[in-house]
């Protein structure tokens, strides 16, 4: 059972703790998990926020802390939904020192000036070579392990992707790809149809994608029903807990990125002209050990592209799983149900946790 938090602010130490009582069954004491915020500095005046949950009888010994990474358009609450749909608290209580971070203007993490916070202007490679090495060098400091599993849905995969294979994979023990495409293969009619406006979108300064979306709440069967099928299988999502993650999980999108992810979904191909690297061409250069997961009816991440990733990726230690009827679930798995599904903590998170343990 889960219950309200309490929040202690240390502004000294540039740290937030809440308290999350947690009372784990009938026959054990109640334990307290707590949540620690940091912020790691990014050179370009971004403070990167990292949540952090440490298990109560501490870290298993031998293992390294989990990095996990939201998808586009969401924040902390991707990752870390309130109540029993957080893969972070599922993991930290079993026993795995767990990090969520917020890339840049997602959630808590800011730019430092008041006219720099209304600046929407970044790409997908700001995100790979600035946020993500801020984040690994304050793990570092504050854990002393070098190397972290990384666990991220949709983009969050994408990210952990090109850091592979820009700056090295030494620094990542595993990783974990949730519904993570390279757009080989992914194909909707209504995203074709919108697609060449979000090539305009550069010109843009900001989409408001995160504050409207709190008016979705009160249509949510409706909109689970139609629109909502391209994000998940309406089977496997609880109204009443989409109707809360609504107003809580989407973010405002700089036009920049968003038009960068449609010409890759329009041209299929995952490539960046400002670092001269062909992601989807040098997926061969990821060596280190990577479980990729898909749905059966993912629209945004199809399992043919994840299965593409999957046979070029050069590491010999290697896995993917698809998750639906097929595979022993209750229903076929969409996109964000994998994470956030009703019954993601029973059929999904389980194997996250053993390829972990096992890595």
């Amino acid at each position: 059972m889960l219950f309200a938090a309490r929040t202690y602010r240390f502004p000294s130490i540039g740290r937030y703790f809440e308290v999350f009582p947690l009372q784990l069954s009938p026959l054990t004491k109640k334990q307290r998990l707590v949540k620690q915020t940091y912020f790691a500095s990014v050179s370009t005046g971004w403070r990167i926020a990292l949540h952090r949950y440490i298990p109560p009888r501490g870290p298993l010994p031998g293992q390294v802390p989990v990095l996990l990474c939201h998808g586009l358009g969401a924040n902390r609450f991707n990752m870390d939904a309130p109540g029993r749909k957080s893969l972070a608290k599922y993991l930290c209580r079993l026993g795995f020192d767990c990090w969520v971070i917020e890339l840049r203007g997602a959630g808590m993490s800011t730019r430092r000036g008041f006219r720099q916070r209304f600046q929407y202007d970044w790409r997908f490679e700001d995100h790979v070579l600035e946020d993500v090495p801020a984040a690994l060098r304050l793990i570092r400091d504050q854990t002393g392990h070098e190397q972290v599993h990384w666990v991220g849905h949709s983009m969050g995969g994408m990210v952990a992707y090109a850091y592979a294979m820009l700056v090295g994979s030494h620094r990542l023990r595993s990783l974990v790809a949730i519904a993570s495409p390279t757009f080989s293969h992914a194909a909707h009619p209504l995203i074709d149809l919108v697609t060449p406006i979000g090539r305009k979108l550069r010109h843009f300064p900001k989409v408001p994608y995160g504050g409207p979306s709190f008016l979705l709440a009160p249509v949510m069967p409706l909109f689970k029903e139609t629109l909502g099928r391209i994000l998940g299988n309406p089977r496997n999502l609880d109204t009443v807990e989409m109707m809360r993650l609504i107003s809580l999980a989407p973010t405002d999108l700089p036009g920049t990125l968003l038009a960068q992810f449609s010409e890759w979904y329009e041209g299929r191909r995952f490539e960046s002209s400002e670092v001269n690297m062909k992601y989807y061409d040098e997926l061969e250069r990821i060596d280190i050990p990577t479980y990729l997961l898909a749905g059966y009816v993912d629209r945004l991440s199809p399992p043919n592209d994840v299965s593409d990733v999957f046979k070029r990726i050069g590491a010999e230690d290697k896995k993917l799983q698809l998750f639906g009827k097929l595979t022993g679930c209750r229903y076929d798995y969409g996109h964000i149900d994998l994470v956030l599904g009703k019954w993601a903590d029973e059929e999904v998170f389980p194997h996250i946790h053993n390829w972990l343990t096992s890595h």
